[in-house]
């Protein structure tokens, strides 16, 4: 099969345990694209988090940010949605009173969080790292309580695309999960986690497949020329459609069950490049 389009995942299949891109895939990806296949990215960060990553010289031709929640070709964006307020305010509040590290993030500007709640946040992504914790996931928490969050004296609850929740204390993570899924009884709203440790708080019926959908639809492409390439439960609806799946080998084996294929080698080898380099020789 000659693959027309390439979606990709970020955290733990395109970006390395340094939360970056290897020169090699960078160029790869360059290579692959002027041979005229396109590129797509579909992640759970934002807009911002992206940007803080990337390479300001790898381009991509769609971008799907928040696990569906904004969509952009090139630089217009051409699919935006928001959590409702009440929900927003809800949600914080509850995590606040169970100490549970959380970021607020808007479509657009800076991920937050109050500043009353900096001692504890802080402390959440402290040594020891516990087994458990993805290395990439521990990183990028602390580079955001250092560098990334903005520490806000009230909470803005406007134009919210999503909200992040994450703890090093699994049985408090499960918990908070579980209390997740019993409010989504009376307000719907959805959940998705990429790891053990985190979960992540979109609108109904959004997903990453959602926003792909409306770059197909936009590319006028078909499904069955698409390869999707990722490692957690998030990428799962863009798993099933695509015409090709590929779970990384560091995924879950829940994940791996529900994929076409599996890489050779981890993020943390370069898992990515050695794998569209095997297809696309």
């Amino acid at each position: 099969m000659s693959y027309q389009t390439i979606i990709l995942d970020m955290d733990g299949t395109l970006l390395n345990e340094f939360s970056s891109v290897s020169d090699r895939l960078k160029e790869y990806l360059i290579e692959l694209r002027k041979s005229g296949k396109l590129i797509f990215i579909a992640t759970g960060r934002t807009l911002n988090e992206v940007r803080d990553v990337i390479p300001h010289d790898l381009e991509v031709d769609g971008l799907v940010t928040a696990n569906g929640m904004s969509v952009f070709i090139g630089q217009k964006q051409i699919v935006e949605h928001a959590l409702p307020p009440i929900l927003v305010k809800e949600l914080v509040g509850k995590a606040r009173n169970r100490e549970i590290y959380y970021e607020v993030h808007p479509n657009e500007g800076t991920r937050f969080t109050l500043k009353q709640d900096k001692t504890y946040m802080c402390q959440h992504t402290m040594d020891p790292k516990p087994d458990t914790v993805e290395g990439n996931e521990w990183f990028s928490r602390r580079i955001a309580v250092k560098e990334q969050i903005v520490w806000q004296d009230q909470l803005n609850v406007q134009n919210i695309s999503k909200l992040y929740f994450i703890s090093k204390d699994m049985k408090l993570i499960q918990e908070w999960k579980i209390k997740l899924d019993n409010l989504k009884k009376q307000v719907a709203f959805t959940t998705i986690s990429s790891t053990d440790h985190n979960v992540e708080v979109m609108v109904a019926n959004v997903s990453k497949a959602t926003g792909i959908q409306y770059l197909l639809d936009k590319f006028a492409l078909c499904r069955d020329r698409i390869i999707a390439v990722g490692d957690g439960e998030n990428d799962l609806p863009m798993f099933k459609l695509a015409s090709y799946s590929v779970a990384m080998k560091n995924a879950p084996d829940f994940v791996k069950r529900q994929a076409d294929d599996v890489t050779d080698y981890s993020y943390k080898e370069d898992g990515l490049y050695h794998f569209l380099k095997k297809i696309f020789k």
